[in-house]
């Protein structure tokens, strides 16, 4: 039986087509340190995709979950700080997009520490959170170094990871232009944390 990696190079080495949903569990699948850099062999910056992938692979485990979950889980208090951090991009990147009303929010929100029952509560609501998270998408995928199907499959690839796409973002950054930082937030999901914008507040959990 054909492995998603032989699928994947043959696909990438346009000797197969397949929809870029087939390679959702490809890293899951593939993790080890020579398949990931073959992976990526067919990428510019390829080494840098590399570094931050197993970056992120070396702060999770798969074990108990179908995706990756970070290990480590951080106090209330650390979370906090590394939430203000992740607030604070997102706050410099609606003043970029020119969003005047998430500014004001991202400006006036307040950190606060909530548990994961009202976290829950707060996502199944429509919220600048999602308002926020659209249009930073469209910009990342407005700027793409190439339209290829090989880019559009990689991308679902790194989200099939951890079903998180501002980490397959973190991942990807290479392989698009648009300047956002998005180191902080790797560090507040390497700690744990789970969060949603809202017109009460930055709410963060773990």
């Amino acid at each position: 039986m054909n492995s998603l990696l032989s699928n994947w190079c043959a696909f990438c080495e346009d000797r197969a087509v397949f929809d870029k949903s087939h390679f959702l569990g490809l890293l899951k699948a593939h993790s080890g340190s020579e398949e990931i850099r073959r992976i990526f062999s067919y990428f510019s910056s390829s080494e840098e995709l590399v570094d931050r992938v197993e970056r992120v692979l070396a702060s999770g485990d798969v074990e108990t979950s179908l995706y990756l979950l970070p290990r480590l889980k951080v106090g209330s208090d650390e979370l906090i700080r590394l939430g203000r951090e992740w607030l604070k991009e997102q706050e410099r990147v609606c003043g970029v997009l020119g969003d005047s009303e998430v500014l004001s929010i991202c400006e006036d929100a307040r950190v606060l520490f909530v548990n994961g029952h009202d976290m829950d509560h707060w996502l199944q609501q429509d919220i600048p959170h999602y308002w926020v998270f659209d249009e930073i998408g469209d910009a990342i995928r407005g700027s793409r170094v190439s339209d290829t199907e090989q880019i559009y499959a990689l991308f679902e690839a790194l989200y099939g990871l951890a079903a998180d796409y501002y980490l397959a973002w973190y991942v990807g950054r290479p392989l698009f232009k648009f300047e956002i930082d998005l180191e902080p937030y790797f560090r507040f999901w390497r700690a744990g944390g789970r969060c949603a914008l809202t017109e009460s507040g930055f709410f963060v959990t773990n």
